[in-house]
């Protein structure tokens, strides 16, 4: 298998783990998506010391952030109160979950 299609299906079923691991209700938002991150820029940084190039790095690096997202979303509306309405719970997640992968920090 190539590295790349390795390193993305790797990634994806470490992600995966994390996504389980969260819907316990162990782990906090914030320690979850920065985990997550930190998988994705050690996947990242591991093929650039490889040599693949920057572009295939960033596109796989998107696809991850995207299906890392794609689980998060899922797990939030899963796990809300009957009270809550999925589309406002996957919208305040969508925003919550790109703000802490940027910034490693909830928003004030």
């Amino acid at each position: 298998m190539e590295m790349l299609k390795f390193a993305e299906a790797l990634g994806k079923k470490i992600i995966e783990g994390q996504h389980d691991f969260f819907s316990t209700g162990d782990a906090e938002h914030l320690e979850h998506i920065t985990n997550i991150k930190q998988i994705i820029v050690s996947i990242s940084e591991y093929l650039s010391s490889e040599g693949l190039s920057d572009i295939e790095i960033n596109d796989l690096a998107d696809n991850l952030r995207q299906h890392a997202r794609s689980g998060y979303l899922e797990a939030c509306v899963s796990n809300k109160n009957e009270d809550e309405d999925d589309d406002v719970v996957c919208d305040e997640s969508v925003v919550l979950f790109d703000y802490i992968y940027e910034n490693e920090k909830y928003p004030e």
